[in-house]
Formats: C-alpha cells, sequence, structure tokens
C-alpha cells in the first residue's frame, strides 16, 4: 500500500474518481488539495463533501501555484496528459498516478480481474460478475463502468473479486497495478481527443501487462493483431479466444457451440442461447467465459448466467417498436469501430442514425460498409445528427461515388427519429450507433441514450394517437 500518512497530494478532477481519491488518500493521513478548472453547481456539491472531511478544495483552478510543494499526484481518467496541470507536474519532478493505481493499493489483497480493449469492455466487466454471482462467488464490478476502486475501500471483504473496466487513460499512470485475469478485447482508434496518436493509446492499453506475474493470466483475442502482440509480451499464463478458428487451447465456436479446449476443456453452451445480439457480444461472451474457466466457474453458471444476461441499457437496447419498426439505442458507440460491429449485428432492413463530435477519428471504414449495405439493399436510408453530420455525409459520398441510398441530415434526435422511421418504410429496425462523443449537444453517452429512448417513447405516443 502507499504511504501517504504527512504527504502532501494533489488531486486532479472533482468528478466521482477525483472525489473517492481524495476521500481516500484524507482518510490516510495525507493533507490533499483537490483542483478542478469547472465551477459548475456538481462540482460545487462534491467541494462541500470533501470539505468537511478536511481536504482543501480549489475550484476554477487549472493548475495550481504551488505544485512544485506537492509529494504525489493523484489524476482523474479524463484529465489528458498533455494538459496544463499534468504537464507541469512532470516539470516539477511530482510523480504522477492514476486513480486506479491508488486503488489497487488499498484493495490489493482482492482478486482482480480487469478488463480492456476498445470497445465492449462494459458488457464483458458486466458479464464476468454475473457470472460470478451465479456461482456463488463475491464480485465487485469498479474501475471505468462507474464506481472507483478508490470508492470500494472498506465496503467489500476481502474474498470478494474485483471485476474492474480499464481505461488507456487509467493505465497511462500505472505504476504496480496487475490483475490475477486480465481481459483485452480489441484495438480500434480512438480517443485522440486524449491520446495524441494510436502509438500512444495502444502504448498505454499494453500496460495492463506489464507488471504481470507467472502466475496470472490474460484472456485475449487471437483474431485481433493488436490483442496477439500483448499477448506475445506477457510474462504470465494465456488463454485465448476467437470467433473465426477452432483452437487447440482456448475459447471458440464450432457448430453452433461455444467450447472450450486445453486446461479447461468444455462444452460451455449452444450459441442461440447466447441473448446478446452480434458477432462482437458473441467475443464479449467469449472473454468472460474464459475469465470465469480461470476463476474455477463451472461451465453450467456459465451458460446459465449467459442465457440470463439480456445486455446494459445504450448497448444495442431495444427501445420500442413503432407501427412496425423496431428502434435500438446504441448510444456507448462513441466510436466508428462500436458502430460498424453494431451495424453487422442487425440483418436488415436497416436504417442507422449516426452522429456527434468526433475525436478525430476517420470515418471512411464505416462509410464503406454503409455503402455496401445500402447498394445490397440492407440499408435503406441514412440520418445524421450532431456536430460532424456533414463530415460523415461527406466520407459516405466519397465512399459510394455511383449513388446511394437517401440520407438525411437533421438537427434533433426528435428529428432523425422521425426521420429514420420515414426511411424505414415501416418494417425493419433503427439503430441509434452514433460512431462519435456526445459532447456537442450532451454531458455523455447517457443523457444522450436516455433523450433517443425518450424521443422515440413520445414519438410512439403520436403515431398511437393516430398523429
Amino acid at each position: 500500500m502507499i504511504e501517504m500518512e504527512g504527504r502532501r497530494v494533489l488531486v486532479v478532477g472533482l468528478a466521482t474518481s477525483g472525489y473517492e481519491a481524495a476521500a481516500a488518500v484524507s482518510e490516510m493521513g495525507a493533507h490533499a488539495v483537490v483542483v478542478d478548472s469547472a465551477t459548475e453547481p456538481a462540482r460545487l456539491d462534491g467541494a462541500a463533501g470533501l470539505q468537511e472531511r478536511g481536504v482543501e478544495v480549489r475550484l476554477g483552478v487549472a493548475v495550481p501555484d504551488d505544485i512544485h510543494e506537492f509529494d504525489l499526484v493523484v489524476t482523474s481518467p479524463g484529465v489528458p496528459g498533455a494538459s496544463a496541470v499534468l504537464q507541469a507536474a512532470a516539470y516539477a519532478g511530482v510523480p504522477v498516478i492514476s486513480e486506479l493505481e491508488l486503488g489497487f493499493g488499498l484493495l490489493e489483497s482482492n482478486t482482480m480481474v480487469a478488463v480492456t480493449g476498445t470497445n465492449g469492455k462494459t458488457t464483458t466487466t458486466s458479464l464476468v460478475a454475473a457470472i460470478l454471482a451465479e456461482a456463488g462467488l463475491g464480485a465487485a464490478t469498479c474501475g471505468n463502468i462507474g464506481t472507483p476502486i478508490t470508492g470500494l475501500r472498506g465496503a467489500v471483504a476481502d474474498d470478494t473479486v474485483l471485476v474492474a473496466e480499464v481505461s488507456s487513460f487509467q493505465l497511462a499512470y500505472i505504476v504496480e497495478f496487475r490483475a490475477a485475469v486480465c481481459i483485452v478485447l480489441n484495438m480500434a482508434p480512438d480517443h485522440f481527443d486524449w491520446h495524441r496518436d494510436l502509438t500512444e493509446y495502444q502504448a498505454a492499453k499494453m500496460r495492463l501487462v506489464e507488471n504481470m506475474r507467472p502466475e496470472d493470466w490474460l484472456v485475449y483475442n487471437r483474431d485481433d493483431e493488436f490483442c496477439a502482440r500483448m499477448a506475445a509480451s506477457a510474462r504470465g499464463r494465456l488463454l485465448a479466444f476467437s470467433s473465426s478458428r477452432r483452437l487447440s487451447e482456448g475459447i471458440f465456436a464450432e457448430g453452433g457451440v461455444l467450447e472450450a479446449a486445453g486446461p479447461f476443456a468444455a462444452r460451455i453452451m449452444d450459441l442461440d442461447e447466447i441473448a446478446l445480439p452480434g458477432g462482437h457480444n458473441l467475443e464479449n461472451v467469449m472473454a468472460a467465459a474464459g475469465a470465469a474457466l480461470i476463476l474455477g466457474v463451472a461451465p453450467p453458471k456459465i451458460r446459465e448466467a449467459v442465457r440470463g444476461f439480456e445486455g446494459l441499457e445504450h448497448r444495442t437496447e431495444f427501445v420500442d417498436e413503432v407501427a412496425g419498426v423496431s428502434f435500438y439505442n446504441d448510444s456507448k458507440a462513441t466510436n466508428p469501430h462500436a458502430a460498424l460491429s453494431a451495424l453487422k449485428a442487425f440483418e436488415g432492413p436497416l436504417v442507422p442514425i449516426l452522429g456527434g463530435r468526433n475525436k478525430g477519428l476517420e470515418f471512411s471504414g464505416l462509410a464503406a460498409e454503409l455503402c455496401r449495405g445500402m447498394s445490397s439493399g440492407r440499408i435503406r436510408g441514412l440520418v445524421l445528427v450532431g456536430q460532424s453530420a456533414q463530415e460523415i455525409d461527406r466520407a459516405v459520398g466519397v465512399a459510394c461515388p455511383d449513388g446511394r441510398a437517401p440520407v438525411e441530415t437533421v438537427g434533433k434526435l426528435p428529428e432523425a427519429v422521425r426521420a429514420a422511421h420515414r426511411l424505414a418504410r415501416g418494417e425493419g429496425a433503427v439503430v441509434y450507433t452514433p460512431a462519435c462523443a456526445s459532447f456537442d449537444m450532451f454531458t455523455d453517452y447517457k443523457e444522450r441514450g436516455r433523450a433517443f429512448k425518450d424521443a422515440v417513447r413520445r414519438f410512439k405516443g403520436e403515431a398511437d394517437a393516430g398523429g
């Protein structure tokens, strides 16, 4: 555990992670100071709660003048490495760690499962926890999924398995963090509003296995080139999964059956028992099943948990049916790779709604898939909304030089719902899968997803009333 007694610790950011980190270091005897450049009501509420604990809070401050006087900086995941405060800390020679690293030090006696990847982290994290619960094992989800690891201090027993979703932002500032079971799902370009480029993004993800011990495990996607590279660099034991090939050791699908070969050889379940749609979710199930097998869960318990797992809010979530057209909320798709995965889960006819704030990513691959769908008739049209609408429209135009299905650009989600329903022509599905961040119109993907669902339900009410 990191020694805090008598140290001056600067916590950067007063969102949930920063709040819990500041409370933790203060309880450990440090003189804690929190800085946050924002002064909105949520930050004021957080400040009041911490000040009652004896924490000094400085709102509206980007870089404290006395930063050179601190012994340690604990940074929140939303603060990029290029920020002025972290650059100033580096210049002053003050060590920087993430809230993830701090939480690991507080709860290092607990078994840790760490899940990372560009897409599918939250679903896989929740699946692992659901399987462990089905098996009667204590499990708590934490990390990037919503509950900071530091927030679990004193709240879980020593035998509780911590299933942590870990982001590149958190991994960028670890020192000793490690997990008994690591899972890496996939790699695609993302977060170029935080990382300088793909190389830096991948380097942060690669830190997942930096501190592995020989007895630790890495569950990895054999079909993903980056995941295979991570496996090659890992010092622990390996368990692969693949949705495209039979493996002599690992998790795979063959003949409509999910199987494990090698040290955990077993028939796990029939594929048609998996409630989650799409090939990307099959990979999530494989990864979760692999972690569960390593932790000693019997295949029948895995099967029961997966059969009962119908997915999470904002992740290819069925909303409602309006006059023959099914609406799905996939607001969590904040990059083109995630949107592609969602679109491939539907056979058609299909009308996607896309758009939001781009994070410096390319839309060419997504546009090519949209063009193929339009050419085949599977995609009947496209609705664009948000800051990146014109950028996506141009990309689709380049990908489809010989014509395309109708593309409509609208200003708000209620208009997008109406336009998509019209293009669907009374059948198939409308999928809201933005491929972008939410920050052009919303505070996060959750608020965006709720706004979409509200728009669908209002539209349904009007349709049912004969409007």
